[in-house]
């Protein structure tokens, strides 16, 4: 049986941007990503492209971006994490915007044993 390939930490990023926008409230366009990602406008049209192909979101040039149940599930999933490291790491006395900063790349790679742990921290430390 073939499994799909887990989604490239390009792919996690520009899914969990094209999210925050939108649970935000905004519409997801190409020059607002490129200034949260950090790339050319261009890089970001070829890239949405890909995600298309690849069935993450739908996309229509100068229009439309919207993620697909695909790509929501791993939006969601990315961001999540990202909260939750976000999380951990200030409650360890690291200031704010270091820790999201950090999360943003601690998130691509956590195994989900670490990942538990960190949520099993955080609840205990919330009950006390």
């Amino acid at each position: 049986m073939y499994k799909m390939p887990a989604p490239t930490r390009r792919t996690e990023e520009y899914l969990e941007a094209i999210y925050v926008m939108i649970i935000n409230g905004e519409k997801p366009r190409v020059r607002e990503l490129a200034r949260r990602l950090g790339v050319k406008p261009s890089s970001v049209v070829d890239y949405l492209k890909r995600l298309a192909r690849e069935g993450y979101i739908v996309y229509e040039k100068g229009g439309r971006i919207e993620l697909t149940e695909k790509g929501l599930k791993i939006a969601e999933k990315t961001y999540r994490r990202h909260v939750i490291l976000s999380k951990f790491l200030q409650k360890l006395g690291v200031p704010r915007e270091i820790a999201e900063r950090d999360a943003c790349y601690i998130e691509h790679y956590i195994t989900p044993i670490t990942l538990e742990k960190i949520i099993r921290y955080l609840e205990d430390s919330s009950r006390e």
